[in-house]
């Protein structure tokens, strides 16, 4: 009984997320406390363990290197700041747990969608000129519809999602399988539409990868260069359409960069040039968990030709691989890209036959590729989404959720 309850409040949870981060981590809240407590939360630890110790080891090292950061950070207060922003990834054991059940893996997937293809809808209203119930965050307009996730983790969630239901279409062999696709399509151009770059990068990313494990690797030469030519000339189409006004807004500030005019080029090359300057300040153990806003601001200062639209010091340098190399070193960097490094690994070697289990990859290059361009594994909804589609990944390895996956499939 306590299962159902608490898959119940995770599935409420997963449709309003996307309008109500608040309401979001309510019911979150609620799911991990009767979670706790009824052990399933522990059941799905169990399983987590087993099926991925590797990913599972270095995320913990992940996280003790967080925390043992404080030691050595000029601010610790926002150091547990931080660290206490990392409940989201709490949430893969508890998913694993529910979606062990064949009935609860269906209801979430279908909850996560609903709420997924609600929030579309409001991007179109947006679009139209419709005003959104309460403020948008940013990035959000008339202009960029990103709704109420805002366009920085908007084309990792979405793309993410297109992905799957791109792979659910390719395996089913009636009439829904156009359906699917029709909606992935329309998240795809919603993507373009939000224009954000990280989900330019991300929809090219997990494009390359599906062609690839779905089709282009079981091709000739021949055909295979023909096919790797007609996506290159249907990506071009794309980005020289909605996305074009946005890669030339970076083309020329690489150029203003390539000639040291951080000034005239867009704010985050220079906050990655400080970034940059702030981890050779430590090279070796690097500034500690927190202490990036302070160390930057004291950079700023020496610093007169950055481009820092209106603000005295940055608080993230939008790049976790950036992030990690200034906040603990070579070490934190090399951490990071074995966490995920294996998430990915994983999911390249699992059976992309399945439904389901090919959302271990999707999720793992989607978060790395997004990384390159902001916080990604610190980011709410980011790491939030990344953790469920993981989880739900996972939890279909498992023979009773990969023979209910087979079933849905037919």
């Amino acid at each position: 009984m306590m299962i159902k309850t608490t898959a119940v409040l995770f599935c409420i949870a997963l449709i309003v997320l996307p309008f109500s981060i608040a309401a979001g981590n309510a019911l979150f809240a609620c799911s991990l406390f009767l979670g706790f407590i009824s052990k399933d939360w522990w059941h799905g630890a169990i399983q987590l363990w087993q099926q991925a110790r590797w990913l599972t080891i270095f995320f913990g090292a992940y996280m003790g290197l967080m925390v043992l950061g404080l030691l050595w950070s000029p601010d610790i207060l926002r150091g547990l700041v931080i660290i206490s922003k990392q409940w989201s990834w709490l949430m893969i054991p508890l998913v694993i747990a529910i979606c062990q059940d064949k009935a609860w893996l269906k209801r979430v997937l279908w909850s996560l969608s609903i709420g997924l293809g609600l929030h579309l809808l409001l991007c179109v209203a947006q679009s139209q000129g419709v005003p959104l119930p309460v403020a948008a965050p940013g990035g959000s307009s008339q202009a960029d519809p990103a709704g109420l996730i805002g366009h920085i983790s908007f084309g990792l969630l979405y793309g993410i999602w297109a992905a799957w239901l791109l792979h659910l279409g390719w395996l089913r062999e009636d009439k829904w399988r156009y359906a699917l696709w029709a909606v992935s399509l329309w998240a795809v151009v919603m993507v373009f539409m939000g224009q954000g770059r990280s989900g330019y990068l991300v929809v090219l990313a997990l494009t390359m990868v599906m062609a690839w494990k779905l089709w282009l690797q079981h091709l000739s030469l021949r055909v295979l260069l023909g096919a790797i030519a007609v996506i290159m000339v249907a990506l071009l189409t794309i980005m020289m359409g909605p996305a074009k006004e946005r890669i030339q807004w970076t083309v020329d500030s690489l150029k203003a960069f390539s000639h040291g005019d951080l000034h005239d080029a867009e704010a985050r090359l220079s906050l990655w040039y400080v970034s940059w300057e702030a981890w050779k300040q430590s090279p070796l153990l690097g500034i500690g968990t927190g202490g990036f806003p302070s160390v930057t601001k004291i950079i700023i200062a020496k610093h007169q030709n950055l481009n820092m639209e209106g603000h005295t010091f940055f608080s993230v340098p939008h790049n976790i691989y950036i992030m990690e190399l200034t906040r603990w070193g070579p070490l934190g960097l090399i951490i990071l890209l074995l966490w995920l490094g294996t998430w990915i690994r994983m999911g390249w070697k699992v059976d992309w036959q399945q439904p389901h289990q090919l959302l271990i990859a999707l999720s793992g290059i989607g978060l790395a590729t997004h990384g390159f361009t902001s916080q990604a594994v610190e980011e709410y909804h980011a790491s939030m989404y990344a953790g469920i589609f993981l989880a739900i990944g996972l939890a279909s390895l498992s023979s009773k959720a990969v023979s209910t996956a087979k079933k849905e499939s037919q």
